[in-house]
């Protein structure tokens, strides 16, 4: 343990250099020593390098390169166990990869979302934290045009974080259906995934949104037909269970008639299957 805890203490004391290229070695460094390693990850946190790694990721004459290794090593540190979570969270981790978001810088962008889906989904983490700042929902609206990655942690952002009718109501009233339709068409079957997901919270127990859901149409098909091709054998199970469950939430919502073809017959489905 001793031997362990002199080699991060190395680790935390290279963030502290002068050298802004050391500084920089040095996060790289980290980062490859905390792949995997839960017990690492443990000690640099204890040692204090989540505030002096935050301090680096805000600051304005960090290099971009720098704040972004910065964010990858916290998402590797997000990665371990519910108290390094709530290290990272007591340390306001969050409003500071919010304030992140802002940057232009793609690829900067890309790792403080990772590292903010990291820490969202684990159920320690007060949910209430993504709606606390009014700007930050609409902003994340307006970056899920960026890239599949940023779609991808976004969507999944929200499908966790949408757990009560005040939150349903928020993403809706911020263009959620609006801007997640589309995302049904994605390529990339994590992207498909997370969308569906998010249409299955917002639709859960809510008239407003299955009502508005029935009407969206999605490259000239509507949403209701979307979710009944993904429904089909030919599909991943996941997928058809997660739409499945989007068209009969809608329908206990008084969206889709119950006696509605899309609810009574599964696509390629018999009685005899």
């Amino acid at each position: 343990m001793q031997e362990v805890t002199a080699t991060s203490r190395h680790y935390v004391d290279r963030l502290f250099d002068p050298d802004p290229q050391k500084v920089l070695q040095g996060v790289i460094d980290m980062k490859n020593a905390v792949i995997g390693n839960n017990k690492q990850k443990a000690n640099l946190i204890v040692l204090g390098a989540v505030p002096r790694l935050l301090y680096l990721l805000q600051q304005p004459t960090s290099s971009l390169e720098l704040r972004t290794e910065c964010a990858v090593v916290l998402g590797s540190l997000a990665m371990g166990t519910e108290n390094n979570i709530k290290s990272l969270v007591d340390c306001h981790i969050i409003p500071a990869l919010l304030q992140g978001l802002l940057c232009q810088d793609l690829k900067f962008i890309e790792a403080c979302l990772r590292c903010l889906r990291t820490v969202f989904i684990s159920p320690v983490t007060p949910v209430q934290l993504l709606f606390t700042d009014p700007t930050v929902i609409p902003h994340l609206m307006s970056l899920l045009s960026r890239s599949q990655r940023t779609q991808e942690y976004i969507t999944q952002i929200f499908s966790h974080c949408c757990k009560t009718p005040e939150h349903q109501m928020i993403l809706y009233n911020h263009g959620a259906i609006q801007n997640i339709a589309p995302l049904l068409m994605s390529p990339s079957y994590k992207v498909q995934m997370q969308a569906l997901k998010c249409f299955s919270v917002l639709a859960y127990e809510n008239t407003q949104v299955s009502m508005t859901l029935v009407n969206v149409l999605v490259d000239g098909e509507l949403l209701t037909q979307v979710f009944v091709k993904m429904m089909q054998r030919d599909r991943p199970i996941e997928m058809q269970l997660t739409a499945a469950k989007c068209l009969t939430y809608m329908c206990r919502a008084g969206a889709i008639r119950t006696d509605d073809t899309c609810i009574i017959m599964k696509p390629g489905w018999h009685a005899d299957g």
